[in-house]
Parts: C-alpha cells; structure tokens; sequence
C-alpha cells in the first residue's frame, strides 16, 4: 500500500496565510485595549502634576518703601483712598526701627474733649482709630485725603512739611460728620532702615470744621 509522501490538508490545517488573519482579530482587541488603559493612564497623572501656582489676587494696595519725604505723604494719601489700615500705621513712626516714637497734638478743642484718650496716645492707638473708621465704613464707600502744603525745611535726616488737610470717609456714623478738614504740621526722620516716616504730627483746627483730632478722639474710643 503506497502511503503518498505530501499528504492532503484536512479540515483542521491551515496555511500561513490564515494564521497571520486569526492572529490578528485576535491581536485587534488587545491593542484597542492597550490604548485605551493608556489613555486613562494618562488622564489620572495629569491630576497629580505640578501645577504653576496662580498668581495672587492684587489686593489694594500701593504702598512705596518712603525714601524720601515726600513719599510719605503719597503713601498717606493711599491708605486712606484703600481704607488700609496697615499703610496707614506704616507712614509713622515704628520704635522697632527707631529711637523715637510718635508724638500726636490734637487741637486745643479735642484735647479738652479726649482728654484720657490723648493723655497716653501710641502707635497702637493710630491703629485702633483707622481700623475703627474702617469698620463702620461700607466696603466701597469713598474715601479720599488731600493734603496741600509744602515743605518748609528738608534736612539730610530730618525734614517739616505743613499744609491744609480734606479728608472725606462715609463711615454712616450718626451724629458725626463724614469730613474733616483743618491744619497741620508734620516733622518726619529718617529711621534706622533709610526709610521716612512721621515722628510728629500737630493739628490745628479750623472755625466751624470737625478736625482730623476729633476723629482720632472719637473713634480710638
């Protein structure tokens, strides 16, 4: 019996070509797969990336290190415009920066009708009357300060500026006028740090005008 020496295929074989075919239907889902583990893969690291922090909301404030005089009196005008309480504390004297400490005369009027309070006045009672006449104030109330005077001596480290004064704050206090308006002079020094600042600040009041002393005295309290 001849047996034939390249036997038929049976139903079972296949050629190379079929081979390649099912490896391939087979590979397809796996590839898709693959792609999309991929993809989600990288979704979830972008959440643990580091991102560029966001710039900080600008806040209002434009405070300049006062190297000169008049600088002060720009940054004085500021704080009050931003009702800033701390710009306002920074135009004046600091004992952490100087041997001196600030030296407020109130007019004739409010001396006499604050007398307790003005006995002992500090830094942190400059503090505490701004933050106050902030505090009553509506956020976007206006409030501005114009000063207009002049320098009547500039030293190396030592320098007098005098001028009339307009303040306007509607703080909605009843009873209490919402501008004051007056005289006054300021002595400014040079403080351990090259920086300017108010040393001493004397207010003259005008006939028939609530002054910036009767502010200190009323709201301090």
């Amino acid at each position: 019996m001849k047996h034939d020496r390249h036997p038929h295929p049976s139903a079972s074989s296949v050629t190379a070509s079929d081979f390649r075919s099912r490896m391939r239907l087979i590979q397809r889902p796996f590839l898709l797969l693959i792609v999309a583990v991929a993809g989600l893969l990288t979704g979830a690291c972008g959440l643990f990336e580091t991102r560029d922090p966001e710039p900080p909301t600008s806040g209002s404030s434009t405070f300049v290190p006062a190297t000169s005089p008049d600088i002060v009196l720009s940054n004085l005008e500021n704080a009050v415009s931003e009702k800033n309480t701390e710009n306002y504390v920074r135009c004046l004297v600091d004992t952490l920066n100087s041997e001196r400490r600030i030296l407020f005369i109130p007019t004739s009027s409010a001396a006499g009708r604050y007398a307790s309070t003005f006995s002992d006045w500090s830094l942190q009672s400059e503090r505490a009357w701004f933050a106050a006449l902030k505090a009553f104030a509506p956020k976007d109330a206006p409030s501005y300060l114009n000063l207009n005077g002049s320098f009547a001596v500039i030293a190396a480290d030592s320098a007098i500026y005098e001028a009339g004064y307009e303040m306007v704050f509607r703080h909605g206090v009843a009873n209490v006028s919402e501008t004051v308006r007056g005289t006054l002079q300021f002595v400014m020094h040079i403080d351990r740090n090259s920086v300017w600042s108010i040393t001493r600040w004397t207010d003259i009041s005008l006939p028939d005008e609530t002054s910036w002393s009767d502010w200190k005295g009323r709201f301090a309290n």
